[in-house]
């Protein structure tokens, strides 16, 4: 008996070692990724790898071909502080009432909402947030419409302690205006190919080349980026999200609702877990790189993301994209959109007010500003560009964005198109009494205070550049076909 006792109990202990080393082989320890967002101020998708034949931008081209490029990736704000609110929550910018660009209201966020760099703080994550343009030795933009600010652990992800996770930004100011030159690749303003949303003019042309040039100042960086993660050994456990904080710095892009202002290149390189040399069409929305870089982190919240998570296990579909517009410097306006990727509804909530209106910021920076106004006063700015100066605008916009990429042929009365037109405008509506719910519109004052603010940039602008504070659209003309076309007399 004792001899059978002894033998089964050494048939016990095998088996315990047997299984109990299959299951210490089996089991794989979650290895927390570091997790890096390349943050490009005001850059659309002008860039080699999605198609542009006039810039070279060979990093981010590379870093293409290592990962996903998604070509249907959008902000939800045309703005950098409401964009980077909404995206550094996973929060529609006005759910967390950060939609008013740089409001001096700024108020704490709703319902115990918080940046998700706190949740990676609890996760035991170092949190960096630093400029490019000066090599992570200076903070990055921290450019948010809530207080309190965020309390960044440094600047670099090398100030972390020895085996840390880090989740790091780098802020790179390009293409942001103002626009700067690339000595290596100048870019030839003559020939360069304008979006087919602008009038083919000279001015344009030439300044439509030195944003070209900026995209490249911005490629420079992300290769410098790339190339330190490599140096580090850190690139195969490092997921780098490379995006825009929203779309290009032009007339009609930026601050608006159209694609141009809207639409950002958007690249996910994860080796081994992301595909690589991949194009994807699938809707994304800047908020769903909230809700994906914690998922794929392993980091739960106590609430739930406007995000969805589009890579990784826990993939779901994005069915719609939706933009909000607010104040933004002196320019107050109300502005939401929805779009399922092949039509587009906009609702402009004041529509007495003219596209037009004037933006302090937009009149110092963008020669289309005056060159807009003094062409139209001429007669001489041809359809369809010229409805862009009408007194007023439609309430609601609707387009085929496949067959009418630009945005100039408003659907919203033919009946052929009622049914889409009626669906959308259903499905925006119902949503924004939800997400509209917790925004607190500025007070008279607060507006008026933003206003000032904008004009007082004006009036510091023209000083900057030797001109008069009360300048006229002509005289402003004059000054930028001088600067960059070069003409004895500003003529062209």
């Amino acid at each position: 008996m004792s001899s059978f006792k002894g033998t089964y109990v050494l048939f016990l202990f095998y088996v315990f070692i047997l299984f109990g080393c299959e299951k210490k082989q089996g089991a794989k320890e979650f290895i927390r990724p570091n997790i890096l967002w390349i943050n490009a101020d005001d850059l659309g998708r002008e860039l080699a790898c999605y198609g542009n034949p006039d810039v070279k931008t060979p990093n981010i081209d590379k870093l293409a071909q290592q990962g996903t490029l998604y070509t249907n990736a959008y902000a939800n704000a045309p703005v950098c502080s409401a964009s980077r609110s909404s995206l550094i929550t996973g929060m529609y910018p006005t759910t967390v009432n950060c939609l008013d660009h740089r409001t001096i209201n700024m108020t704490l966020l709703p319902n115990d909402i918080k940046p998700i760099t706190e949740y990676f703080k609890e996760a035991g994550y170092f949190i960096a947030n630093g400029s490019g343009k000066d090599y992570l030795k200076k903070g990055g933009k921290n450019d948010y419409n809530f207080i309190p600010n965020i309390k960044y652990d440094g600047k670099d992800w090398n100030e972390r302690a020895e085996g840390q996770p880090f989740f790091a930004q780098v802020q790179i100011k390009y293409p942001h205006r103002v626009f700067e030159r690339h000595k290596k690749n100048a870019i030839n303003a003559e020939t360069v190919k304008l979006p087919e949303c602008y009038p083919d003019h000279p001015l344009l042309k030439a300044d439509w080349a030195l944003y070209l040039e900026s995209v490249q100042k911005c490629d420079d960086i992300v290769g410098w980026v790339m190339q330190r993660l490599e140096d580090e050994d850190l690139a195969d456990n490092t997921v780098v999200f490379f995006f825009g904080d929203h779309g290009r710095p032009h007339l009609r892009d930026k601050q608006f609702l159209y694609e141009g202002g809207l639409q950002i290149p958007l690249i996910i390189r994860w080796p081994e877990k992301v595909e690589t040399n991949k194009i994807d069409d699938r809707l994304v929305s800047l908020v769903d790189v909230s809700a994906t870089t914690l998922n794929i982190s392993g980091l739960e919240i106590p609430y739930k993301l406007h995000g969805k998570v589009f890579i990784g296990h826990k993939q779901e579909k994005r069915d719609y994209v939706y933009g909000f517009r607010g104040r933004a410097g002196d320019a107050p306006d109300a502005i939401r959109s929805i779009t399922d990727g092949h039509f587009k509804l906009i609702w402009n909530q004041e529509p007495e007010k003219p596209w037009m209106q004037l933006s302090s910021y937009k009149r110092a920076e963008y020669p289309a500003f005056a060159l807009y106004r003094v062409l139209y006063e001429k007669g001489e700015l041809q359809a369809p560009f010229n409805q862009f100066m009408a007194d007023n605008r439609p309430e609601f916009e609707f387009f085929d964005l496949k067959n009418d990429p630009n945005e100039f042929n408003n659907l919203t009365n033919d009946s052929d198109y009622q049914g889409h037109f009626d669906e959308l405008k259903s499905i925006l509506q119902e949503n924004l009494k939800v997400y509209d719910k917790n925004r607190i519109p500025e007070s008279e004052e607060t507006i008026q205070k933003g206003m000032e603010g904008s004009q007082n940039y004006f009036k510091i602008k023209m000083k900057k550049l030797g001109l008069a504070e009360e300048i006229t659209d002509e005289e402003l003309l004059a000054y930028w076909n001088k600067t960059l076309l070069k003409t004895k007399a500003g003529n062209y």
